[in-house]
């Protein structure tokens, strides 16, 4: 198998408005540097069966503006546009790329989008011989599920502040699972030339209240990884619709140390134990299909332009979440558009027995884990906010019991059954290839 990197600087040198929470100004300054990273994998000399993964360190970005990238990058390099994911770290401290809740940065985004294509001519020009090992790490004091049960039966997320005793506690688990894939020169095994590691996290240590850009901690723990290994490391993220940092500690860039450097340390221990298997076999498969959209009801409409006429439209500020006032424009927007189904697309990669999923949008984390536990290989990694996102995909238990990415989802109830059938059927028709 043949592999090639490419890293690229994509910090902002001006202010612009910042992605993941509601603020209240543009961004003051840069904390650290954020990063692209690309890694182009083929079977052989050729691009027709190569695949390109791309880690952005940014909140997330549209599938339109990904499907640019991806059309130009096909052209340029040969390889087929369905095999190139690009996926966003979902940093909460990085440029408006999107626009989740203040305005996007058009002039950074279009720099962005060239800079990626760009990255994967880059790195499809530096492929040489590699030869491959994987392994899973184990880490669960980064990410808490933060969806709690109160003794009244509503649901508390778990950056609210909430009298501890009326708690009963959470309603689902973290997916510690730490996967890493580790690619060495064949020609000096000794050499690394690419570490991906893949968690699901929510990296907003740093909340609305920040104003300087940061790759959060994946991108602190990538920076740690480089510096330890050599090559590149690139931080996927998983299946993280339903886990968050402790929203009540380490807010602040302390805290960004410690988990970035928690994280890198699972990293390192679990990549220095990697052995590269003599003979390594890449496999690519993709699927297209439709999912429906929520489904506005009479009474919530109601609310929402109730809602509506109170705030004018406008929006406050908040360090996390979102209030009433966000809600009720989004509910007015999906009302008016509900009759739209969301086109998804999903490709899966895998060498020998390890394959990553790649999925537009926020899985919730046990949608993800039934993936994984009900996938034929023997390690199966989801990559989030890949070439896309379509926002929170909750399960349907969560969508009884409520709660933010509840309120805050644009997909139908029966998202959860659809999406984890085509994944399995994915899934299912790479390990055939396999074998």
């Amino acid at each position: 198998m043949n592999a090639g990197t490419a890293k690229i600087n994509i910090t902002p040198f001006s202010s612009l408005w910042m992605d993941g929470m509601i603020r209240k100004h543009k961004s003051e300054g840069v904390h650290d540097q954020i990063f692209a990273r690309a890694l182009v994998m083929s079977r052989g000399e050729h691009f027709e069966n190569a695949c390109a993964v791309v880690s952005v360190e940014v909140c997330a970005l549209k599938g339109e503006d990904i499907r640019k990238v991806k059309d130009s990058a096909s052209i340029k390099t040969g390889i087929p546009s369905g095999n190139i994911i690009i996926a966003a770290t979902h940093t909460h401290s990085g440029p408006a790329t999107i626009g989740f809740f203040n305005p996007s940065e058009p002039d950074y985004l279009n720099k962005l989008l060239e800079k990626l294509t760009l990255l994967i001519m880059e790195a499809a020009g530096a492929v040489k011989p590699v030869l491959v090992g994987y392994a899973s790490g184990h880490e669960d004091t980064i990410s808490h599920y933060r969806r709690l049960l109160a003794d009244d039966g509503h649901v508390v997320m778990n950056w609210e502040t909430y009298p501890s005793e009326k708690i009963i506690g959470p309603l689902g688990e973290i997916d510690p699972e730490v996967g890493v894939l580790k690619l060495f020169d064949s020609q000096n095994p000794e050499k690394v030339v690419c570490i991906i590691f893949n968690h699901a996290g929510h990296p907003n240590v740093m909340s609305g209240e920040n104003y300087l850009i940061s790759g959060d901690y994946p991108g602190l723990a990538a920076t740690l990884l480089e510096d330890e290994f050599g090559g590149i490391a690139m931080f996927l993220n998983g299946a993280q619709g339903s886990v968050d940092i402790d929203g009540l500690r380490d807010r602040d860039w302390e805290g960004v140390e410690r988990t970035g450097k928690t994280l890198a340390a699972v990293v390192s221990r679990t990549a220095q134990n990697i052995l590269f298997s003599p003979y390594s076999e890449l496999h690519i498969g993709l699927v297209r299909y439709t999912v429906p959209p929520r489904r506005i009801t009479e009474s919530e409409l109601r609310w929402a332009e109730q809602v509506l006429e109170t705030t004018g439209g406008t929006v406050q500020a908040l360090a996390d979440g979102v209030g009433d006032d966000y809600k009720a424009l989004l509910i007015k927007r999906l009302h008016e558009s509900e009759d739209s189904e969301f086109e998804i697309e999903q490709t899966c990669f895998a060498v020998n027995d390890c394959a990553f999923l790649s999925f537009p949008g926020e899985l919730f984390t046990e949608i993800g884990m039934h993936i994984k536990e009900e996938s034929l290989f023997f390690h199966t990694y989801i990559i989030g906010l890949a070439n896309g996102n379509i926002s929170y995909v909750p399960t349907r238990k969560a969508i009884h019991e409520g709660g933010y990415a509840v309120d805050t989802r644009t997909v139908g109830d029966e998202a959860e059954e659809i999406i984890v059938s085509h994944s399995l059927e994915l899934l299912e028709k790479v390990y055939r290839c396999k074998k």
